[in-house]
Parts: structure tokens; sequence; C-alpha cells
């Protein structure tokens, strides 16, 4: 994915944003595996967050290293139910995407609320790093973004050379009078173990035992009578009248004339429209896509069409299903569409919402009549 394309990973800032004004609070339901990876996450991201209010606006600056990959792959692998080969490509993208290796990564976000917009162009010269020694460092690359003034939020992801001393502040001028200076937590320190004090015996003379106080005893409460049943109700009729006789009579005449009767004819039944080949369409893709989030690439293979199968085996198509594993976790979260681009392919769009990040992915699909049903062109 090129630097531009960045941009769909930092869209969602602005969760952030709408947590820090309104909320500001994170309800997460995982297990306990998930909660572990996902406090250590945001403990991380915790220490490398730093905020300040400037002149009508409002800016926070997140700093992305190297040991955030991990949490954060073992986090999202246990939401979208990942395989220990996906959660292990996930985790490798993300230090791909972000230049982990060879750069120190900031997320700038700006949120202008006044009558003129921030302005921090040019952000090279606006935007630095400051080390230990007293060197100002300029970024090597960041989001064109940062540089047009705009209200409301604008993110861009600003890239500085990699350090080895991690004891740096950022420099932002443009946000009042004077340069606001963003700073991180220092290091966990490591747990302290009380020490050991001395232990003083005292000899506390035994108790005196006390009397045993008795209990009085209650007597028992005699039983309730039984209560007393009614008197059976005298029946209205004590015998069948004239008028009721006959009555009986014609019922009973009545249903011996009705069994030779002719039973009323069954209402029609509904006919099924089986030339309806949009909803058959839809479900036959509809399946595909839950096979791929199970993981089911043999039933997902046998979906295919036959010109797809002589095109790639079975093996290797269930090596590329597995390896889009962005999009096979963003339909198993449920968050997904398809746009019919006519009648043999549609488009599958996933989003993924990730703390900060919010990632797009999309794949165009065939589905091609063959027969009496649908079958799936990849």
């Amino acid at each position: 994915m090129s630097f531009r394309q960045n941009k769909m990973l930092i869209s969602a800032g602005k969760l952030l944003l709408a947590g820090i004004f309104t909320a500001g609070i994170f309800f997460v339901r995982a297990d306990a595996a998930e909660v572990t990876a996902f406090d250590t996450t945001i403990r991380i991201l915790e220490r490398w967050t730093s905020s300040h209010w400037g002149q009508d606006c409002f800016v926070w600056v997140v700093h992305y290293p190297e040991e955030l990959a991990k949490p954060w792959a073992e986090s999202e692998a246990l939401r979208a139910g990942m395989s220990d080969a996906e959660q292990e490509r996930f985790r490798e993208d993300f230090i791909s995407e972000l230049q982990l290796k060879t750069s120190e990564t900031f997320l700038v976000s700006v949120y202008s609320f006044g009558a003129r917009p921030v302005n921090l162009n040019p952000v090279r010269d606006n935007v630095s790093l400051l080390a230990s020694t007293g060197e100002r460092i300029k970024p090597v690359k960041y989001d064109s973004a940062l540089d047009n003034p705009s209200a409301g939020v604008v993110q861009g992801l600003v890239f500085f050379p990699k350090q080895t001393n991690k004891d740096y502040v950022i420099g932002i001028r443009g946000m009042g009078r004077s340069e606001r200076i963003f700073s991180f937590a220092p290091p966990e320190a490591p747990p302290v173990t009380p020490q050991k004090s001395d232990v003083v015996v005292v000899n506390v003379p035994p108790k005196k035992p006390r009397k045993p106080v008795p209990v009085p005893v209650k007597k028992p409460t005699p039983p309730a009578p039984p209560p007393i049943p009614p008197k059976p109700i005298k029946p209205i009729f004590q015998q069948e009248s004239s008028d009721m006789a006959e009555f009986v009579k014609s019922v009973k005449e009545r249903g011996n004339d009705t069994k030779n009767d002719t039973p009323p004819p069954s209402p029609p039944k509904r006919q099924v429209n089986t030339e309806n080949a949009y909803s058959s369409r839809e479900s036959v893709l509809r399946r595909f896509l839950n096979l791929w989030a199970e993981g089911s690439y043999s039933d997902m293979y046998d979906m295919l069409s036959d010109g797809s199968k002589k095109i790639i085996s079975r093996e290797n198509f269930a090596k590329e299903a597995g390896k889009a594993s962005d999009i096979r976790a963003g339909i198993k979260g449920g968050d997904f569409r398809i746009d019919w681009l006519g009648d043999e392919r549609a488009k599958v769009i996933t989003v993924r919402k990730t703390l900060v990040f919010r990632t797009v992915s999309s794949r165009t699909i065939g589905v091609r009549r063959e027969g009496s049903s649908w079958r799936v062109v990849w």
C-alpha cells in the first residue's frame, strides 16, 4: 500500500476525537485473552499520546512504536478470529505500512474550531522532532493534507528518521504565539518489592471462657385445623328438558347428514418464482462470503465456475483466499456491503475499525450463470 493510501488508515481518527470530547471511554467486550492484548495496546498508546490546546484549536500527537505491533495484532486476531499465519501477516503489514523499522512515525491530528483554521504550512518547518541533544530534526515525509488549512479535523502521518534514543519530544509551531512542546510519558518503572520489616511478637493472655447463655426453647405451634370442604352444588337441571333434547337430536342428525358431503376444494398453491435470478445470485454470493469468513476454502472452491477451476487449483485457491485476511476479518465482523456492478459482477466492500485506524478493503467478484445455477468467478 502506498503512502497516499495510508489516508484510508487514518481517516477514522475522528473517532478518537469524538471519544475525547463526548464520552472519553472505550467499551470493549472481549474474553480474558483479548482484554489482556487490548489493555497492553492501550497502555502503550497512552504512554505515547500527548495533547495541547492552542489558539482556537486542539492538537494531539500519537507515536506508534515498534513494540505496539505485537499486542495490536494479537487483539485484532482474537477479535476477528484469525489463524496464527494471518495474525503474523497482519503484524508484518502493520510494521510495513507505518514504516516502523526505519522511521519514527507520528499521527498528528488538528481540530480547528475558530473563525480562522490552523495553518501548519509548511509542515517540514513547523513540525520538528527535538532530540535530547538539542538537535532539531525535520520530517523526511508527511501527509500533504497537513499543509492545507481546514476547519474541523485534519490528520496526517509524519515520519522522522529512526532514533536510537527515545528521549525526544515533538515541537509544533502555528498553534499560537509560541511553539508548543509535546512530551511523552517515561517508560513504566518496574514494580517495587516491599522490604521485610521487623516482626514483633506480643504474648496476649488467653481470654476467659464465657458461660454459655441458655437459649429459650419455643413451644411448637399447634397445626391449624383442616379447612371444611364446601357443600356440593345441586345441578340446575335435574333432568333434560324437552327443548334441550330436541336440540341435541337435531345436532346428531345434522352430523350424520354431513358425512357424505364432498369436502371443499383446497386453495391453489402459491406459485414460486423460479426465474428470480437476482435473489439467486445474491444468496449464492452471500453463502460464498460466509464460507470465506469461516475459512472453509474447500467449500468455497466447490462453488467456483468451471472456468475458474481451470485457472486455479484447489491448493492455490486456499492460499490466495487465506492471504486476504483484511477482507475476511471485515466479512466475519459483519461490517460489509455488496454493490452490484451489473448482472454478473459485484464489489464487496469491508470496513474494519480498530482503535484509531479505519481500514477499507474491497474486492470485485464475478457471479456467472451455468445451467440452472449461479457459480462464482474468482
